[in-house]
């Protein structure tokens, strides 16, 4: 084996390691960013039903009225909503990605699972054109009208 050959060999290699490495870290944002979206939703579905559950009685009582009240500041301060609120987005943003990326990751892991010269340089080369196509596209923008939404940025 020559030296141009273990060099081809170990960048195809890294290649796919960087290309699961670039997908897992956009995969983890979305999530956060989801999780984020998910806590806030949640939190204010459950302030407007409180709130509401909060001004509505049956008959006058400043007992009852006061106790909605502190029920309805002690759902404000509710984390354990947010706590799972935030898990169910993260799962949600991250897999939406990762199945958005699929073609990215398959041919990442095809670069480095395989062992056949031909199978390695043919995913190698694959992930390779998809990363060209990629940065033109998303990186500077050939293709891409402006009146589509696709300046936007997604964080």
């Amino acid at each position: 084996m020559t030296i141009g050959q273990t060099l081809l060999k170990y960048g195809i290699k890294a290649a796919g390691a960087a290309g699961i490495g670039i997908c897992l870290y956009d995969a983890h944002k979305q999530g956060i960013y989801k999780s984020k979206i998910e806590v806030a939703k949640g939190n204010a579905n459950a302030a407007l039903d409180w709130f509401d559950n909060s001004r509505n009685m049956t008959s006058p009582s400043q007992f009852n009225a006061n106790l909605k009240d502190g029920i309805f500041g002690m759902e404000l301060r509710n984390n354990v909503r947010g706590f799972f609120n935030a898990g169910i987005g993260y799962v949600k943003g991250a897999t939406q990605m990762l199945f958005g990326d699929l073609l990215p990751v398959a041919l990442s892991v095809a670069a480095i699972a395989t062992k056949g010269k031909t199978s390695s340089k043919v995913a190698g080369g694959a992930l390779g054109l998809y990363a060209l196509y990629g940065f033109a596209k998303n990186i500077l923008g050939f293709g891409v009208s402006q009146g589509n939404g696709s300046d936007k940025p997604i964080y």
